[in-house]
């Protein structure tokens, strides 16, 4: 019997491109790649989509024979999670929170589906040069962002530039100070899970390059997205990369993984040292020009292309074929990582601090009572704060001292799960230790000599973290809205819309944080089986490709991204987020380029792939329409201010014609306005009496009150504070605007019993629910008084 033959990667073929040309192309691609994502912010969406829309319908026709030949069952799925979204907006609470949400995700599908079409080459170059733009794309997010907290040189016309077409990139100052690299994009979490799927895709590039040319400049990439990864410092995206390395050894060829292991190590002590002198230097409020982090990128780059060139390939050479000692080298690695982050962790010393500076550190003491003895050159004031599990989630705690440190005593409650010590210095002093003394002892962590102070800052309060633990509520909230739709969903947008409606207490937030909730609630379990569908068979293609005799040289790059994106979209939300979306779903659709032929379907031919097609053309021709028409009756309003304008664009806009209805109703409350304009703004508000929305039963009440109908106002304002019980500042608006109506209706049975409904709901939330709503001195007045009557 015949042995099987190994696993062997194909490194492409050649095509009818020429070398030059192909560089050129794909630095176009990549640099219209980022564009498209800075353009999908909110301010300029919805003109990217119209022009997306017409592209891809025109590319589409043009490269048809080219779209046939390249769709797979990756990205048949895709398609059906867009598609099932856009359903979801029909029928999603609000319509302007599904729109966003709906362009969000056309954005990405259309700009993923332009790079497959217009990428050219046969074999495997089709998805190496797809992975390029991707990575260059990424890369160049990283390089501004990294400039953008260092020289501002190639920052500040970028922003410029963009900034004439968009708000979003207004008076960006890229650093959190003292904690992390924000990135042009604002959203550090978001960012690292776009530098983190550039660094994957850098990998595999670089690992598989057939010429020393190339691998450098994929090195060069390497760096610059590692470095800007680690600056932006995600806990939840560094774990879900670790999870992300080791898939990719194990699937990597056993003839390549030393390559891997070793490019992995030298760009992990290349990257160590540029984030210790960038956060040195450049993590606090940009004041002017900072070149370190800069001058990192450009060295650390060279620095990597001649570690790899000089030691790297050397020593990847020696550890061929030699599989045990690989393995053994990883576990020695791992467990050398371990081990500094355990000895980083608990190896602290003195510090020192200027006038007004101030430290902020956490410990863990036993319940009872303590003092603080302190070793300094001079006293400082310090602040000692408690939080137990309900304050972690609400953002608060109880302070327990405030004083001159010299003095500090306080007790420690029974349920609290962590304690802040807030430092600050009156003037400069030398602070060498701080002891915690009584039911426990313990020194309390001032300098941690082995992390830069931005890690040091971000782990305080790490066995307690206030942030994961309020995400478990968001989670629970998700849930209490996903019940309420199980099948389909509430549609897109629908956490936004209706969170407070389920809340214990108030905190504020678009996302559930944790996409597989987010997609229960806003598509149900259909959604839900598309998406994991979609990550399945996404596997099951990377997997058997992997078996294969020849297999695409990024296949084991594309398990380890899909396995950084499924776990990432776990506890971050950035499967809701326009920087995140385009680059994910380009990496979808290197799946269904790389590996996609590895999972044929007997169904799955080109009659079915032409229909499908035709499908999604019709499909984008609608939603094109549709997108028309509502830029179109926004410019309508804003052109003319009339009656008729606004009904003009209720009736044309399927998205927010809510807002056109709503404003032609308060409008109708002025002077002069005629019968027929009365009635129509009657019929309505009867229509907009079941809209489910933060605002809608908010200004009816108003306009019930305006024209006399006493019971319709009082029931608008009781739906209003149901729909929004959570939030103290929904209640003091609604109360305000029923008491200014008191002398005219305070007599009216219906004023008086929707005020004691109201108060008896008031005071039934706050029996049954962790927060509280702190209602104004007049406000609280009022229900008392009318109560009382």
């Amino acid at each position: 019997m015949a042995k099987r033959r190994k696993p062997a990667f194909l490194l492409g073929v050649h095509d009818k491109t020429t070398a030059p040309k192909q560089v050129i192309w794909l630095a176009v691609l990549a640099v219209l790649f980022f564009l498209t994502i800075c353009f999908s912010a909110p301010a300029a969406i919805k003109t990217t989509v119209l022009v997306l829309l017409c592209v891809t319908l025109l590319a589409g026709v043009l490269c048809f024979r080219t779209l046939l030949s390249r769709m797979h069952l990756p990205l048949f799925l895709l398609l059906l999670v867009v598609l099932m979204g856009g359903i979801s907006s029909a029928y999603a609470i609000s319509g302007k929170f599904a729109l966003y949400e709906l362009l969000k995700l056309v954005s990405a599908l259309c700009a993923a589906l332009l790079l497959m079409l217009l990428t050219p080459g046969e074999g495997a170059n089709p998805g190496r040069r797809v992975a390029t733009v991707l990575e260059g794309a990424a890369g160049l997010a990283s390089l501004f962002s990294v400039d953008l907290i260092s020289t501002r040189l190639l920052s500040t016309p970028l922003l410029a530039f963009l900034g004439r077409h968009s708000t979003d990139y207004v008076d960006l100052n890229g650093v959190e100070a003292g904690v992390r690299m924000t990135s042009i994009f604002t959203y550090p979490n978001i960012f690292a899970g776009c530098a983190g799927i550039g660094v994957l895709l850098a990998l595999g590039l670089a690992l598989s390059s057939p010429g020393k040319k190339e691998r450098r400049i994929h090195l060069c990439c390497l760096y610059v997205n590692a470095l800007a990864f680690v600056l932006a410092f995600s806990m939840g995206a560094a774990a879900c990369i670790l999870a992300a390395f080791l898939v990719y050894l194990l699937l990597e060829h056993r003839e390549r993984r030393g390559h891997l292991f070793i490019l992995m190590l030298e760009t992990l002590v290349l990257v160590a040292v540029g984030v210790v002198l960038s956060s040195a230097t450049a993590l606090d409020t940009w004041d002017g020009i900072q070149p370190v982090p800069l001058l990192c990128l450009i060295f650390g780059s060279a620095l990597l292309c001649l570690a790899d060139q000089f030691l790297g390939q050397k020593a990847a050479k020696a550890l061929l074929g030699r599989g045990k000692i690989l393995l053994i080298a990883v576990i020695v690695i791992v467990a050398l990582l371990a081990g500094f982050a355990l000895s980083a962790y608990h190896l602290t010393g003195g510090t020192s601090l200027e006038q007004e500076e101030a430290l902020r550190r956490s410990i863990y003491p036993a319940p009872g009572t303590y003092t603080l003895s302190a070793r300094s050159s001079a006293d400082l004031l310090v602040t000692v704060e408690s939080q137990n599990r309900q304050d972690t989630m609400m953002h608060t705690s109880t302070v327990l001292y405030s004083g001159t440190l010299s003095e500090a005593s306080f007790t420690v409650p029974e349920d609290s799960v962590v304690v802040y010590l807030n430092f600050r210095a009156t003037e400069p002093v030398q602070l060498d230790q701080v002891e915690y003394i009584g039911a426990s002892t313990g020194l309390v962590p001032l300098n941690y000599k082995l992390l830069p102070d931005f890690i040091a800052n971000r782990l305080q309060g790490l066995f307690a973290n206030q942030n994961a633990i309020q995400r478990t509520v968001f989670f629970e909230d998700g849930i209490n809205l996903f019940e309420e739709s199980p099948i389909v969903g509430n549609g897109l947008g629908s956490f936004e819309t209706a969170i407070h409606s389920v809340q214990s207490f108030f905190y504020e937030t678009k996302y559930v944080h944790n996409h597989y909730i987010q997609t229960l609630l806003e598509t149900g379990i259909i959604g839900l089986i598309l998406f994991v569908g979609l990550l399945v068979v996404s596997a099951v293609c990377i997997l058997k490709s992997r078996r294969q005799e020849q297999f695409h040289p990024l296949t084991p790059a594309l398990g380890a991204l899909l396995i950084f994106m499924a776990a990432h979209g776990a506890v971050e939300v950035v499967f809701s987020s326009y920087p995140y979306l385009p680059l994910a779903f380009g990496v979808f659709i290197l799946i269904n380029l790389c590996c996609g032929d590895s999972l044929s379907v007997s169904w799955c031919g080109k009659k079915v792939k032409a229909v499908s097609a035709a499908v999604i053309a019709v499909l984008m021709i609608v939603f094109l329409v549709l997108l028309g028409n509502n830029v179109t009756a926004r410019n309508v309003t804003e052109e003319q201010r009339s009656f008729s304008a606004i009904e003009r664009a209720a009736k044309m806009d399927k998205f927010e014609w809510v807002d056109y209805r709503i404003s032609y109703v308060m409008s109708s409350l002025g002077d002069g306005i005629s019968e027929e304009v009365k009635l129509q703004a009657a019929e309505y508000a009867a229509e907009l009496k079941d809209v489910q929305s933060n605002t809608v039963s908010f200004y009816l009440t108003r306009y019930y009150f305006e024209t006399g109908n006493v019971g319709a106002a009082m029931e608008m304002a009781e739906k209003h504070v149901h729909y929004l019980a959570a939030s103290s500042s929904a209640w003091n608006d609604v109360l305000s605007l029923v008491a200014a109506y008191e002398p005219v209706c305070g007599s009216d049975a219906a004023y008086q019993e929707g005020i004691s409904s109201i108060a008896a709901f008031l005071e039934t939330w706050e029996a049954e629910h962790m927060g509280s709503i702190q209602l104004s001195e007049s406000n609280q007045a009022f229900l008392s008084r009318v109560s009382a009557n």
